[in-house]
């Protein structure tokens, strides 16, 4: 009458087979007894906080939503400041804004040259930016001609970082010779006159007296004294101290 059959026995509960899984792994030694302790402790548990992931189309996982640009941190203090640089790149619709405002940086560590050494790393701390984000203005910055790219091996081979120089596109007109030379020659003969005040048109080559070291009003009526540098100046001199002595004076 009380017989055992296999339909009157309910099918156990999805926690309690799960949680059953998990301890069956502890003790084949597959986890630890703290892992299997907090994997069992959060099955039924609700979520304590909103997952910050969501998951794409295709079931990729998305990163989290960017901070707002106006509540993002303050650059660090620093000294470093950028040398004359052209506008070239600045009007270049080409770049996007991070990869000008990278080459303005890049311009700065070169200095008063044209080369310097950086690496990804450093450049993405420097732009608050990933190593990919860096790499992508490298290639627009050398694909369009604003930089050159070498880079740095030690004597075992080793790659150590990358050697960017500066061209001319980046370099300010003077710095050039060719340039120089073409901006002189449109600029009118009137505004460029470095050498008026030095030269005088009569006297081709001569340069004129400075009033810095040379009293412009000479007296040319007073006679010139002539120095006594014979070898009887000094014997002379003397003899006029001795005498001037023996006057009395009242």
């Amino acid at each position: 009458m009380f017989a055992w059959t296999p339909k009157e026995v309910a099918a156990p509960h999805p926690t309690f087979t799960a949680r059953a899984a998990i301890w069956r792994d502890q003790r084949a030694g597959l986890i630890s007894l703290a892992e299997a302790q907090r994997r069992s402790a959060a099955i039924g548990a609700a979520p304590t906080q909103p997952v910050a992931r969501t998951e794409g189309a295709r079931g990729k996982s998305r990163p989290p939503v960017a901070r707002p640009r106006h509540q993002r941190p303050s650059p660090n203090e620093s000294r470093q400041y950028a040398q004359p640089m052209a506008t070239t790149a600045a009007r270049d619709d080409r770049l996007t804004p991070n990869a000008k405002a990278f080459l303005q940086v890049l311009r700065a560590r070169c200095g008063k040259g044209r080369e310097t050494t950086i690496t990804k790393g450093t450049a993405g701390n420097i732009m608050a930016r990933s190593t990919r984000t860096i790499r992508r203005y490298l290639i627009d910055l050398v694909r369009f001609g604003y930089v050159e790219l070498e880079t740095l091996r030690n004597s075992r081979g080793m790659h150590l970082g990358l050697i960017v120089r500066i061209t001319d596109q980046v370099a300010p007109f003077f710095e050039e010779a060719r340039g120089l030379a073409k901006w002189l020659a449109t600029t009118p003969r009137v505004m460029f006159e470095p050498f008026k005040g030095v030269l005088q048109s009569r006297n081709k080559g001569v340069t004129l007296l400075s009033s810095k070291n040379q009293n412009q009003n000479m007296n040319t009526s007073a006679p010139l004294e002539i120095a006594d540098t014979g070898r009887q100046a000094a014997p002379e001199r003397l003899l006029r101290k001795d005498w001037a002595k023996g006057v009395p004076r009242s």
